[in-house]
């Protein structure tokens, strides 16, 4: 399998792996031609094309017309991915939908902000509605509120630069009550990839990606992840989180991630073998019954989870002692792996570069285009070289450690939404001869 990946300078270290190609971009919004281009060129084999942040996702809806069609993807336009991106709109299809949801604001402006000030109960939590652009324009996403002065400061910061928000419920729980579904939809409805997840730990604290999550068996939110997505017809990856109440214990829904989420290592660590699934899926060939999922195990992104444990520590939230034991179960280092140590030197170069305040920072949120087509010799693999593209703007480190190595995924994955049923469901002749072999 040929894996080429397209990535912002942040996110270089994916190309250090020996099972990748690829090439350094520019971002995705500030250049969006660029993009463009580069996969017009990469089309003309086929392959499948998959997304790793937001930003990409958002950028191939809207420019998916004008992509080869024999780069499969899950995205299209008009498609569900950007209204469930959007946490307004998510909101509004969740209580259509009979999803609990915490209470939410809308706020679109100065004099519908002011109107809110005294009406909210606080703490409380602001969101931009496309958190992908609030973290390029302002640096920023969610925040927690404390009081209406924090709400104009971190609002206004959103509104001087276009950008509308919600302010929404703080649901009372620690980050180990948060729950996630990760799930593919087919054109059919069917759901082939299936599995969830339990936080341990996130970076930043309270608000953040998963550093630690361990695979858990969570049949309520899973349950609220298909209704949202049948609801809406969704087809393509998505990742559900929700939170359980302190204090009632019911379930509320915090966000869906129409993308592949950072700890997506945890679909190979829990025995699903999901990396093939999701390629299987996009690519249009037969796969037989998902394997139960082993709970327990773990997945554990090193850049995040040292800050996170550290703040931990600090704020007396854990011991060492705590941390290390909560370590036990681990299978995917995220971008470890000693069969192919590359990439965690390349990182572990980054870091230690951008602590000493010498690497510049990128354009644009980063985007990582990754691309998987079948190489036609007679087996499943990861070769090293240029194939079709698959675009992927990585809001979150794509999973270039284990799992991406592992299978015919791409370091960073993500998706597609109904393509034309010809397109999707069979690529072209040539292709299918070729993935049958592979």
């Amino acid at each position: 399998m040929e894996v080429h990946a397209l990535t912002t300078p942040d996110y270089d270290f994916v190309l250090a792996s020996r099972h990748v190609t690829g090439r350094v971009m520019p971002g995705i919004r500030t250049a969006p031609q660029v993009w463009l281009e580069e996969l017009r060129e990469l089309g003309g084999g086929g392959g499948v094309l998959l997304t790793g942040s937001d930003a990409a996702c958002e950028w191939l809806t809207t420019y998916r017309a004008d992509v080869p069609a024999s780069l499969l993807s899950f995205e299209t336009v008009g498609g569900a991915h950007v209204a469930l991106m959007d946490k307004y709109r998510l909101h509004r299809i969740a209580t259509a939908a009979g999803v609990r949801t915490p209470w939410t604001f809308e706020v679109t402006g100065r004099a519908r902000l002011a109107g809110l000030l005294d009406r909210l109960a606080y703490p409380c939590v602001l969101k931009p509605t496309l958190g992908h652009l609030a973290k390029e324009l302002v640096g920023a996403g969610t925040v927690r509120i404390g009081s209406p002065a924090e709400l104009v400061g971190h609002g206004g910061r959103l509104l001087d630069h276009g950008l509308e928000f919600v302010v929404t419920e703080l649901v009372p729980g620690a980050e180990t009550a948060l729950e996630g579904a990760v799930v593919v939809r087919d054109r059919n409805g069917d759901y082939p990839l299936e599995y969830g997840r339990r936080k341990v730990r996130q970076f930043p604290l309270d608000y953040g990606v998963g550093s630690l999550t361990e695979a858990a068996d969570v049949p309520e939110t899973v349950k609220i992840c298909r209704r949202l997505l049948d609801w809406t017809g969704y087809v393509g990856v998505a990742a559900c989180e929700t939170k359980r109440h302190a204090d009632t214990g019911e379930l509320y829904l915090i966000e869906v991630n129409v993308r592949l989420p950072g700890s997506f290592g945890m679909a190979q660590a829990c025995g699903i073998d999901g990396a093939w699934r999701l390629y299987a899926t996009l690519a249009g060939l037969p796969l037989g019954p998902q394997r139960e999922q082993v709970d327990g195990r773990k997945v554990l992104l090193p850049q995040k989870e040292v800050r996170a444990a550290y703040r931990r520590i600090r704020r007396g939230d854990a011991s060492l002692r705590e941390i290390l034991a909560s370590w036990r179960g681990t299978r995917d280092f995220g971008a470890i792996d000693l069969r192919d140590p590359r990439p965690a030197l390349a990182l572990a170069g980054r870091l230690a570069a951008k602590a000493l305040g010498r690497t510049e920072r990128a354009d644009d949120v980063p985007d990582v285009v990754a691309d998987a087509r079948p190489s036609g010799t007679g087996r499943r693999r990861v070769a090293t070289r240029p194939g079709p593209v698959v675009p992927a703007a990585l809001c979150e480190p794509a999973p270039a450690g284990a799992a991406a190595r592992r299978r015919p995924i791409a370091p960073c994955v993500r998706e597609r939404d109904d393509l034309p049923r010809e397109r999707r469901a069979r690529p072209d002749a040539e292709r299918r001869r070729t993935a049958a072999s592979s």
